[in-house]
């Protein structure tokens, strides 16, 4: 083959593969790039409308669990669910239908060209009562694709202009010049031979054209190196691959110590991609046709890159392949922009966990692939104080601390089991498989652990804990809707039973909730129609005297149908759905009406005491609602007491506390701290906030007329309040020996079976008197024997 064959096989060579470089760059950024964004786009749009539905539905569901009764006519609250101004979507609309498909609610924008719509059932506790409509308008996101559209358009242009038409340009010039060069040197050696010419020119003249050849091959190395491409070629039955000066450069391997042997270059590829090439060119070979793939591949300073190996056969002149050559092109920073994408798509940007839609599509694929004989298991895990951290220390203060909780969770899961954050304090952990329940129970005990200790955040301490719905798969069912539900139903029933800890699904949950959510709306229409409930009243009795001094406030319902409900089983329902507010006012207002009505038929004044519910001082007015009943009842301020318990003083919401107590205090109430020693139990309470009784809890009073120990511990707790001048109050007292050993400790009061149980007003204003009557009695025998 002469010289300029070769020149024109190897430029025939390299138009081809910079034709294919040029054309693959413009249709990607030309095609890929606008298709890229629409589909990214309207995944991210959809998501968006997708996570709204869904939250709309959700906050749909928990609104309709607590407005059971009329929920279909209260609009304006029906609005103020599912509108989000902080979430809000241009030209967005929602539609909430009942269950027989009336439109209940439309909100939102006039009507766009094009909408994206989602719609969600809207569950509570299992049963479909309606369902939720949300669209979103497409035109912003059609305009921005045609903008980009356009700027990939004229920007592949520009890179085909760039990447074809220059580097062929110098590559024709190099040719052409490598053809003159070729045609000198073949003239000269003609004349030569002809002319017999002398040994020093004929050097001079191949010297130059040597020079030139080795300029214009320097030129078409350099095109290479722009398009970071090089080439390679392979012999069938040689030992060596062979690789170009800028394929060692691209690879960033040294030509003078690493051998291109099959074996060292095989080597390099990463995971499947020697075995991906080999079939690759394997169809080249049958086909004729040139084939790329994309592999991963270790450089030589260990770094992993991504590239695109192209194939083609070599021929002898019979035809027969007797090899393969191609190029080599780096296409990582390519990848990285697809990777970029991929996160943002697919991953929560304020904790990096996988998002809503990643977990969806990782379950799904879980289910789709799930083996027989193989059991999974969905873990939902919700935040126990989220909102109260919220609320005292601001929404940057519970980023924060879902960030530190992700990191938690993380560490505690390793890459075993998918963790995502599904939205606000909701998390979920996909457990691939398993082969005995214990593992699932141990690692939801592992994970509650992980989170039950303070966490420090950049304003303090907190305490939050978590709960953990679990459902298991196929078993709790077989697609992503039933577990996330059946899941949900575990995880309300790991709140109901005190929180912190985990629940597995079982089907009676479902009946359970069932006759929670009946229960909450039946004790709603009693609080709505004042009907059913009661407030009996427990007397207090001064040890030193024996007289009754107060009583304290106890609420009872009598359900129309199950008759008295024990307050163990309604206050906790009405304290989850929020009830417990409306039912707290509710007896203050009762009770101090009664306290007053007491005194106004002639009575001695005597001191009322009122339970207060955590959900009181964060969810309502309570300073108002209380100056608000003081002044309907024109009862006196210090006839009532208010009765805190410990658990409202977490350690991120002492601040808020001692600013509500301090304003309690200046309207002249007594402030009692109940259940003294059972909760968050700290003696800086005593000091640092304005408690004037300490109500010590039953469990410190049962059982110390029998036990030393149990005596010397109530001892010490009674001199620690008298020493800080509290009143003592002893509750659960139900012996007389026990009301003996509290009077020889000093304790100033006593409430319990021992002297009376609760009962209607007019039975405990006429217990009170007969008590007043004994000492009286008693007071004038002590004075007659005196005299």
């Amino acid at each position: 083959m002469s010289d300029h064959d070769h020149i024109e096989r190897q430029g025939r060579s390299l138009r081809r593969t910079v034709n294919a470089v040029a054309l693959s760059i413009a249709c990607l950024i030309g095609v890929g790039v606008p298709a890229g964004y629409a589909v990214v786009g309207y995944g991210f749009e959809s998501s968006r409308a997708a996570f709204r539905v869904q939250l709309g539905a959700h906050r749909l569901s928990r609104f309709i669990y607590e407005n059971a009764v009329m929920w279909q006519y209260q609009t304006v609250r029906l609005a103020e669910v599912v509108e989000l101004p902080e979430a809000s979507m241009e030209g967005a609309r929602e539609w909430i239908f009942d269950q027989d498909g009336n439109q209940i609610f439309s909100g939102g924008t006039q009507a766009s060209r094009f909408e994206l719509s989602r719609v969600a059932p809207v569950v509570v506790a299992g049963a479909t009562v309606g369902s939720f409509q949300f669209s979103v308008p497409l035109d912003p996101l059609l305009r921005r694709l045609g903008i980009v559209s356009l700027l990939s358009i004229l920007l592949s242009l520009g890179s085909y202009f760039a990447v074809r038409v220059l580097p062929l340009r110098a590559l024709d010039r190099a040719l052409r010049e490598l053809s003159a060069a070729n045609a000198v040197i073949s003239r000269k050696n003609a004349d030569l031979l002809d002319q017999n010419q002398s040994l020093e020119a004929r050097e001079v003249e191949l010297r130059r054209a040597e020079a030139t050849l080795t300029q214009r091959s320097g030129q078409l190395v350099e095109a290479q190196r722009m398009g970071k491409i090089g080439d390679w070629s392979y012999r069938l039955g040689d030992d060596d691959i062979w690789w170009s000066p800028e394929l060692y450069s691209l690879l960033e391997y040294d030509p003078v110590s690493f051998r291109t042997s099959h074996a060292a270059v095989v080597g390099g590829y990463i995971d499947d991609g020697a075995q991906r090439v080999l079939e690759a060119q394997a169809e080249v070979a049958r086909t004729g046709a040139i084939k790329s793939v994309d592999i991963k591949y270790r450089r030589g300073d260990n770094s992993i890159g991504d590239l695109v190996v192209t194939n083609k056969a070599t021929s002898d002149a019979d035809g027969h392949i007797i090899g393969f050559h191609g190029t080599i092109q780096d296409i990582s920073e390519r990848k990285r922009a697809e990777e970029q994408l991929e996160q943002l798509a697919y991953h929560d940007p304020l904790t990096a966990l996988a998002n809503r839609a990643l977990f969806h599509r990782e379950l799904n694929s879980l289910l789709v692939r799930q083996l027989v004989g193989k059991s999974g298991a969905l873990l939902l895990l919700d935040l126990d104080r989220f909102k109260e951290v919220n609320d005292s220390l601001g929404h940057a203060a519970g980023d924060e601390l879902l960030v530190r909780v992700a990191h938690l969770l993380s560490r505690q899961l390793g890459s075993r089991h998918v963790l995502s954050r599904l939205g606000g304090d909701e998390f979920a952990i996909i457990v691939r498989s398993y082969t005995a329940l214990a593992e699932v129970e141990t690692l939801a005990a592992q994970v509650i652990s992980a989170i039950a200790d303070p966490i420090s955040l950049s304003s303090g301490e907190v305490l939050v804990g978590a709960s953990i719905g679990i459902a298991l798969f196929p078993h709790d069912g077989n697609n992503v809707g039933d577990l996330l539900r059946h899941a949900d139903l575990a995880l309300y029933q790991a709140k109901e039973e005190g929180r912190g800890r985990a629940k597995i699904f079982n089907p009676d949950m479902s009946e359970i909730v069932q006759h929670k959510i009946a229960l909450a709306r039946d004790l709603r229409g009693a609080v709505q129609q004042n009907c059913g409930l009661a407030v009996h009243y427990q007397p207090q009795a001064d040890l030193s005297s024996g007289r009754v001094v107060g009583f304290e406030a106890l609420l009872r319902w009598n359900h129309p149908v199950r008759g008295n409900v024990p307050p163990a089983e309604f206050i906790p329902i009405a304290e989850s759905s929020q009830l417990i507010c409306d039912l707290g006012l509710w007896v203050l207002r009762a009770a101090t009406n009664q306290a007053k009505r007491w005194i106004d038929a002639g009575e001695p004044p005597r001191e009322v005491a009122v339970n207060v519910s955590a959900a009181q001082i964060w969810h309502s007015d309570f300073i108002g609602d209380v100056v608000r009943v003081l002044n309907e009842t024109r009862l006196p301020p210090h006839l009532l007491c208010l009765e805190l318990t410990e658990s409202l003083m977490a350690d991120h919401a002492v601040g808020r506390v001692r600013k509500v107590l301090t304003e309690l205090k200046k309207l002249g109430v007594t402030l009692a701290l109940d259940d003294f020693g059972t909760d968050y139990s700290s003696l800086g309470y005593l000091t640092q906030l304005p408690f004037d009784k300490l109500k010590i809890d039953r469990i410190f009073i049962d059982g110390i007329a029998e036990s030393a120990r149990a005596r010397k511990l109530l001892e010490g707790i009674v001199a620690l309040g008298r020493g800080l001048g509290m009143t003592i109050v002893a509750e659960g007292a139900e012996k007389v020996a026990e009301v003996e050993i509290l009077r020889s400790f000093r304790c100033d009061m006593v409430q319990g079976y021992v002297y009376a149980r609760p009962m209607i007003g007019s039975e405990a204003i006429a217990f009170a008197r007969s008590k007043d009557h004994d000492a009286d009695a008693g007071l004038m025998t002590v004075q007659a024997a005196v005299a």
